[in-house]
């Protein structure tokens, strides 16, 4: 399990090359959305857009443990 917060999440796909818009469609929400849990305005965001950002995290978590292999 991870202790990430969402904001942190997100960061770390900003960080991957994603983008703001790339996140929100994915998440099914807009961009400022994401914008705003990024801040922290939003702590706990919509189950369906944490979800979201949950497993696009761990794609990209998974893609860098494969690549460090």
């Amino acid at each position: 399990m991870s202790t990430l917060t969402m904001a942190q999440k997100i960061q770390a796909l900003l960080d991957a090359g994603r983008t703001y818009k790339a996140i929100a469609e994915a998440a099914g929400c807009d961009t400022s959305t994401i914008y705003r849990v990024l801040t922290g305005a939003i702590v706990n965001p919509r189950y369906s857009v944490g979800t979201a950002i949950d497993e696009m995290h761990a794609g990209i978590s998974k893609a860098k443990k494969k690549a460090a292999a």
